[in-house]
């Protein structure tokens, strides 16, 4: 098919490389190094419900506090039927929202970021956006990295018509196709039919030498992980095969060390290549599990974090749209490690995935390119 973005990457085998301009360091703030610390904010999906004074509990339990009431809320969102009854309440009352946003703007945003979501609630209709943790919106270009099996770009293509989305993945279609089986195959043709692009072997290292820099509004990067192989871990902390997999706890701290040295890595590489390839004021959106909250961010580039976002309930949403995150996806077995600890560890093709990824425990994260301006926001 005819590419809408064409000449903005290079294929493969007729690369072209790019010379990378010096980019300098974060100027975040201090908070920047605490991330695990900053509280998570409602989603923008929740704070409509809010607004709207939707029914969530019984009345006592609502006066316990917010807490329990976000509690309640997300408790709510997993069901099917209720989750269906709020998109419902919520596209029904949509004038009405827009309304008291527009009446009681001060009571409801804090900082620059949710200014900015309100702002989208109030300049389209209901149908031009997807409301979930943030929102998106309708004919901007949007990048998807990392994908696996392709639902989540998949999603924002189909529902976002004429939005443009481009989908990459580190794998090649083969791979993707062994690991994830047919619903890769389906996403890919969905992708493709409604406009969608998908770009296979980019290594988040080298994405910004596929496409013209300054090009995309979005950045999309969902739950990022690794897999640090038996000859890393030997050769980095300096360890014999035999002593690594002769003792259960020993094998975990190495490679729970190796996997955090390896995000950072990753997320490095991330912000450097999102810098270029983001438009000024253009967003990262960064999920992950909460336990990576703790990795390296101290250089983001020209990134600022604008927000914090509380995911778990907002999976819900995506996964009414048919959103599977690919760790839950991964099919097949195969191990070299000993059969008791496959209580523990999650064997995919690939290598091993400890299983203490929880949906319960998952955040958004926002970066803004030269978002950090002093006006508010969770990040600073």
């Amino acid at each position: 098919m005819m590419s809408r973005f064409s000449p903005q990457y290079a294929r493969r085998g007729k690369r072209k490389l790019l010379l990378l301009p010096k980019v300098g360091k974060s100027h975040f703030t201090g908070v920047a190094h605490k991330i695990h610390q900053l509280e998570k904010q409602l989603s923008i999906f929740e704070k409509l419900i809010h607004i709207g004074k939707y029914h969530i509990g019984k009345e006592e339990e609502l006066k316990e506090g917010e807490e329990k009431d976000g509690l309640l809320l997300r408790t709510k969102l997993m069901s099917k039927q209720n989750l269906n009854k709020y998109k419902e309440c919520i596209k029904a009352d949509y004038n009405r929202l827009k309304k008291e946003l527009e009446n009681e703007k001060e009571n409801y945003i804090k900082g620059r970021y949710q200014e900015y979501l309100f702002d989208c609630v109030q300049k389209n209709n209901y149908s031009d956006l997807i409301i979930a943790d943030v929102v998106y919106e309708k004919e901007k270009k949007i990048l998807c990295v990392g994908e696996g099996n392709l639902s989540f770009s998949t999603l924002l293509q189909r529902e976002l018509r004429p939005c443009q989305v481009v989908a990459t993945s580190m794998e090649s279609p083969n791979v993707l196709l062994r690991n994830c089986g047919s619903i890769f195959s389906k996403n890919l043709k969905i992708l493709e039919s409604c406009g969608g692009i998908y770009v296979p072997e980019i290594d988040v290292e080298k994405i910004g030498e596929h496409f013209l820099h300054n090009t995309f509004d979005v950045i999309i990067f969902n739950f990022p992980f690794v897999l640090p192989p038996d000859d890393f871990i030997q050769t980095k902390w300096n360890i014999q095969k035999e002593k690594l997999h002769s003792d259960r706890n020993i094998f975990l701290k190495y490679y729970k060390k190796s996997e955090y040295l390896l995000l950072n890595r990753l997320f490095y590489w991330l912000f450097k290549n999102a810098s270029l390839l983001l438009k000024d004021n253009g967003f990262l959106h960064l999920r992950v599990n909460d336990k990576y909250l703790t990795c390296d961010f101290s250089n983001t580039f020209s990134l600022s974090l604008v927000e914090k976002v509380d995911f778990s309930a907002s999976y819900f949403i995506y996964k009414s749209l048919r959103y599977v995150p690919s760790m839950m996806n991964a099919c097949g077995s195969s191990s070299k490690g000993p059969p008791s600890w496959t209580k523990n560890v999650m064997f995919t093709p690939r290598g091993k995935v400890f299983r203490s990824f929880k949906m319960g425990h998952t955040s958004t994260l926002v970066f803004q390119k030269g978002g950090n301006d002093g006006s508010g926001g969770s990040g600073e």
